[in-house]
């Protein structure tokens, strides 16, 4: 059964969870730009026994409180490091997917500087520095725009209906929550917030390459081209093969999966998951 509650920020901010299972192997999920952790739903539902699978709300989405500063890849990390420390755990996994994927990197980074180092990572179709297509014009113009057409499409009462479009892959019980949480003037705003800092957050990584995570990592990459074309899709592929091999971790194809690997593959998330609580 999901549990939703809310933890606290050391400033009282509310940050919703959604969860699912007990354990002391705390698994959490961070979402892509424009997602909320009811995305993760199919996942969650098929985590073993003895998990406890922790998906959230970034500041701003569904019932989180918005933020205040900008929502840059630091203050991400430092909220993902509040629910870290208001969940007990004896042991920590941290799957990212997307822009959720440098967050959980530093997230884990940190966290193995104060010599609390996470069981692992799992980066799901992230994005990546290493990748030179992030930088394009047509990177930065597509980010740009996610930003600016969410407030719009608010305004103009059309994003409720687009987002519960973009949920229906999803199972009941989680298409309305991931729906409703991204639908909202506040949710457009965060996804505003943040996508202002996407390319500088990978632009930063980029110049000043981060030491690896120091932690079992793995790394999930869909196949399929949807709309990026094969060549870039390749590329991007590419690059998360090379951060595989940056992290001295494990690459995984998906090979029936465009970017959204949660609900057209949860068991290959799963399945490394589990590998990585086995390892």
């Amino acid at each position: 059964m999901r549990q939703d509650s809310d933890v606290r920020t050391p400033e009282g901010r509310a940050l919703r969870t959604h969860s699912r299972g007990t354990g002391g192997t705390l698994v959490i999920f961070e979402a892509g730009l424009g997602g909320g952790g009811a995305s993760w739903g199919p996942v969650l539902d098929a985590l073993p026994e003895g998990v406890h699978g922790l998906a959230y709300d970034r500041a701003g989405y569904g019932e989180s409180t918005p933020a205040p500063g900008a929502r840059d890849l630091g203050a991400l990390v430092t909220d993902l490091l509040a629910v870290v420390d208001a969940v007990e755990h004896e042991r920590l996994i941290l799957v990212g997917h997307s822009w959720g994927g440098p967050i959980v990197r530093g997230a884990a980074a940190r966290l193995r500087d104060v010599g609390r180092p996470a069981a692992g990572v799992v980066l799901v179709d992230p994005g990546e520095e290493l990748a030179d297509l992030y930088f394009t014009r047509i990177a930065r113009i597509m980010i740009d725009a996610q930003g600016a057409v969410m407030p719009l499409l608010s305004r103009l009462g059309l994003l409720g209906p687009l987002q519960r479009s973009a949920a229906r892959s999803l199972s009941a019980p989680w298409r309305g929550v991931a729906a409703a949480s991204v639908s909202t003037p506040a949710a457009a705003q965060a996804v505003r917030a943040e996508s202002r800092h996407v390319t500088a957050g990978l632009l930063g990584l980029r110049l000043d390459p981060p030491a690896p995570v120091g932690t079992a990592v793995s790394v999930v990459s869909g196949r399929l081209p949807e709309g990026l074309g094969r060549r870039m899709r390749d590329e991007l592929t590419d690059a998360h093969r090379a951060r595989a091999e940056v992290e001295g971790g494990r690459f995984v194809a998906a090979e029936q999966s465009g970017h959204v690997i949660a609900a057209t593959e949860p068991e290959l998330i799963v399945g490394e998951i589990a590998r990585l609580l086995e390892a």
